[in-house]
């Protein structure tokens, strides 16, 4: 299912982006920015390599309203997040509000994610 291709995708640049950060860190000896390197690795890079491999096991008989909408939530959040997390930790406490309405939407994917993945987990014979 081309859900697994652009998870996979964007983990890798995620996974990417998040390294430079680290590295960019690392160089300049200010690791300010710790926070906003962990949820692009985490999220970006570990959590979206997971749902890629699940919606290539699972792809064939999950949602596929349910599967793209829980990406397009997940990319946006999680830009959202990131964009909000380096600004906060810029010193703009200000867009403070962003992190959290981003970080409020990522769980909401997350819920969308259930929705979609229990019932194929349980429907599916091993």
């Amino acid at each position: 299912m081309h859900i697994a291709r652009w998870f996979f995708i964007t983990a890798i640049i995620y996974g990417l982006l998040g390294m430079l950060l680290g590295l960019e860190m690392a160089i300049a000896h200010d690791h300010g920015e710790m926070v906003t390197h962990s949820h692009i690795m985490v999220i970006g890079w570990l959590s979206f390599s997971l749902f890629g491999f699940y919606y290539f096991q699972f792809g064939k008989v999950v949602s596929r309203t349910l599967s793209l909408l829980h990406f397009w939530m997940a990319q946006l959040s999680l830009i959202g997040l990131i964009i909000g997390l380096f600004l906060f930790y810029s010193g703009k406490t200000e867009y403070e509000p962003i992190a959290a309405v981003s970080s409020i939407a990522y769980a909401l994917s997350f819920l969308v994610f259930a929705v979609t993945a229990v019932p194929a987990l349980w429907a599916r014979k091993v």
